[in-house]
Order: structure tokens, then C-alpha cells, then sequence
């Protein structure tokens, strides 16, 4: 099975072409029955997209390859798709701590091809995107968004907004940027003026992997039985600025996850 990727995203705005046709995995391990106190779940699912342009010949990949047996998994209505979900009780006004860590990967590839007295350039953008959210068991509606990103608003840094206004954590983002520029070239041979044409090209290739880890807390929780939700999303574009010649390509991924989770009572009226 093939993951494909289309259309054009930018880092800052979450797109339906974050989230892939469908998202392949091993299957989820999730707690049997409702915790009171602790929790934990894993998750082996492979979440990618890859995205891009080239006017220069270039090939430009359009999936994402899982290695691993597929089984799909929810997707949100506003394009998360939840990785990892376990359940807790909590018996009396409480807060939950819940503490998600992520393998992710980015892949961005920019080449510029300039003539003399031209320019170009070429930026590739790839992020992966993360949440936590309370959920009614029953209904798999949203109960409580876990903060900080219940405070999260356009000017924070760290904060994404996605295409239905609700908001998630980057837990890893890159904008790689190439520019080139040549100078018009001009021989003088005594009296005599001729010209020079000449054709310059530069590559640069970045890929990253890396684990995340983020705290999240669901502070002055009611009484009942929660699904703690964690939500993840990528987003890749490139783009070449008009006229320009060459190559933008970007991809992001997640893979390998784990969640623990704690209900713990915090100072009395505590609030942030």
C-alpha cells in the first residue's frame, strides 16, 4: 500500500494534504481497562507526506513507503490522526500530566540552476505536528484540550493553527532555503567587447531523524472516564519563487511513539 501526498501546504496553516490517503501501521497498544491513577500506551504507526516541484528535469517523488504491516488508524475531521489513545478513570476533581514522545524525520532537497545575470530560488518546508486532547469514550467527542496549547494563540511560537482553527504543538519543523544569484559577464579584449554565458548549479540535501518528547496537562479534570487522545500531523511544500530554475522537494514522517499518563491533585484552585 502507497501513501499518496498532493496539493500545496505551508508550515504555519495545517491542509488536507498533511494527512495522507491512509495511514499505515502495526497495531496500537492500548490499556485493557480504565486506569485510576497511570496509563500508557505505544504506537508503531508510520505517518509520512512528500511534496514538491521541479522545472529542471528532476524526479519528484509523490509517496511514502510504509515498511510495516498495515492496519489504518483514525483520522480527525480537521486532519490529525490519533496514534496512540488510552483510557482513565478519574474518581474525583483532578489533573491528568501526559507526556508523549515521538520519533519523527524530515527530508527536504533544494537545487537552483542559474544562468549569468539571473537568480533563483528554491525553499522546502516539512513540520510534524502534535497534540493532546481529552475524549468522551462513548462519543469521541472533544472534552478537554491539554494545555499549553489550550493557550495558544497565532503569535506564539510553537504554535500551529490548522484549517479548523484548533491548534497543535510543532514538534519539529524545518524551512530550508536556497538562493542563487550570477552576475551578467562581460570580456574586454583590448577594443574589442565580447560576452560570456555560463551555467551554474548548487544542491542542498538535509535529512534528519530524530526522537521529541512534550508535557502536556489537563488541569482541574471532572469526575468520569476519559480517552486520552494523542493526535499527530505532517505538512511538506516546496516552492520555487517565479522565474526561477530548479528543484524544491520536502517530506516529513513520524514513526516509533510511547505516551504515559498520571492523574495527580494539584494545590488547591490551582490554575495557570
Amino acid at each position: 500500500m502507497k501513501l499518496l501526498a498532493t496539493g500545496k501546504a505551508c508550515v504555519r496553516t495545517l491542509t488536507a494534504a498533511m494527512v495522507f490517503a491512509s495511514l499505515l501501521s502495526a497495531p496500537l497498544t492500548f490499556a485493557q481497562t480504565a486506569s485510576s491513577k497511570a496509563t500508557a500506551a505505544i504506537s508503531t504507526a508510520v505517518g509520512c507526506i512528500v511534496n514538491g516541484t521541479s522545472n529542471i528535469g528532476d524526479t519528484v517523488p509523490v509517496t511514502c513507503h510504509d515498511i510495516f504491516s498495515g492496519a489504518s488508524v483514525d483520522v480527525t475531521g480537521d486532519n490529525f490522526a490519533q496514534i496512540m489513545k488510552t483510557t482513565m478513570k478519574v474518581s474525583n476533581s483532578q489533573s491528568i500530566f501526559v507526556t508523549p514522545s515521538l520519533v519523527t524525520g524530515l527530508y527536504t532537497n533544494t537545487k537552483t540552476k542559474t544562468s549569468s545575470g539571473g537568480s533563483s530560488t528554491a525553499t522546502a518546508e516539512g513540520a510534524v505536528y502534535l497534540r493532546a486532547v481529552l475524549r468522551d469514550p462513548n462519543t469521541n467527542t472533544v472534552v478537554q484540550i491539554a494545555d499549553p496549547i489550550a493557550d495558544c494563540t497565532d503569535q506564539i511560537l510553537g504554535c500551529t493553527k490548522d484549517t479548523n482553527g484548533d491548534y497543535g504543538v510543532v514538534l519539529d519543523s524545518r524551512v530550508q532555503t536556497l538562493s542563487q544569484t550570477l552576475s551578467s559577464c562581460v570580456v574586454t579584449v583590448g577594443i574589442i567587447t565580447g560576452t560570456c554565458n555560463f551555467d551554474s548549479t548548487l544542491q542542498l540535501v538535509l535529512q534528519t531523524t530524530s526522537a521529541h518528547s512534550f508535557n502536556f496537562i489537563f488541569p482541574n479534570v471532572g469526575v468520569g472516564t476519559y480517552t486520552i487522545s494523542i493526535e499527530a500531523a505532517v505538512n511538506a511544500s516546496g516552492t520555487l519563487t517565479t522565474g526561477s530554475s530548479g528543484t524544491a522537494i520536502a517530506g516529513a514522517a513520524y514513526g516509533l511513539g510511547s505516551v504515559t499518563a498520571e492523574s495527580v491533585r494539584m494545590v488547591h484552585d490551582f490554575s495557570f
